[in-house]
């Protein structure tokens, strides 16, 4: 259905074994495209970078942040037995949302269920809740990934609901929007939850990525991208600044790109959601 396009190694970052590592996958991404570049940085550029924040926040059970959680992948990028990471949501009784990229192993593939947790509202070595994955199911021609537990889920947490394709195609430049992960920040913990406000830019071409100007740095990978009212209408996948570095001059602007839950993506989560 679309191209395949090799991530440059500068833009998406696999978290292994208390390290951080840059890697390349065979995910097409739209918002890499020249022409979508090009729109992103001009508009990035035109954005204050102190309009976007990322601070430290901690876990808690009244937050609707609750149902996002550190992924751990222990048949991930490193190999089997090296733990990986990301970051992933609930999004209905049994279903956790993230990005394909933090649950596939060294070969591309899809990990073995079996070395997959969820650790919903993780902070630091505070984990209230430790959930085996039961199947994987990645949501063809995009970079995301449906994780389905034993255990009904919104008996412990409220699940985020997607936004409509109407709401997501009604984003405006500069409406900002929400998230809590685990990213990277300066230090090999990456276990810590952090609260970002980004800012919409556009959508991509084919309407597959939302444009972003985002602190999105590695470990991340995952994360939704909320309105006000807790509505999901991405999923925060790469950046070209992943480590406090400004690899280029996309990274001086803070742009990166979210899988967008618009239209066929959003419709396969559904389809797979229980």
């Amino acid at each position: 259905m679309f191209k395949k396009l090799a991530l440059n190694v500068t833009l998406l970052g696999i978290i292994f074994s208390n390290q951080a590592h840059a890697v390349g996958t065979n995910y097409y991404y739209d918002g890499l495209e020249p022409a979508n570049l090009y729109t992103g940085y001009t508009l990035a550029k035109s954005i204050p970078n102190t309009s976007i924040i990322m601070k430290r926040t901690t876990n808690s059970n009244i937050s609707r942040y609750k149902a996002v959680g550190y992924i751990s992948n222990k048949d991930g990028w490193a190999g089997r037995g090296e733990e990986s990471m990301g970051t992933g949501f609930v999004i209905d009784d049994y279903t956790i949302l993230t990005n394909a990229h933090v649950v596939d192993n060294q070969y591309g593939t899809k990990s073995n269920a079996s070395y997959v947790r969820f650790m919903m509202n993780r902070d630091g070595a505070n984990i209230p809740y430790n959930f085996a994955i039961k199947d994987i199911v990645k949501i063809p021609y995009a970079d995301l990934a449906i994780l389905h537990t034993s255990v009904k889920l919104s008996n412990y947490v409220r699940p985020l609901p997607l936004a409509t394709d109407w709401q997501i195609m009604n984003l405006k430049k500069g409406t900002p929007l929400y998230s809590v992960g685990y990213p990277y920040n300066g230090t090999s913990n990456y276990t810590l939850r952090y609260w970002n406000q980004a800012m919409f830019l556009a959508q991509s071409a084919n309407k597959t990525e939302l444009i972003m100007k985002d602190k999105f740095r590695a470990g991340a990978s995952g994360s939704p991208l909320v309105d006000a009212y807790f509505r999901v209408y991405g999923v925060r996948t790469y950046s070209h600044k992943l480590y406090n570095v400004n690899d280029d001059k996309y990274g001086y602007v803070e742009l990166a790109g979210a899988e967008s839950l618009y239209g066929y993506s959003g419709a396969k989560v559904l389809q797979y959601s229980y």
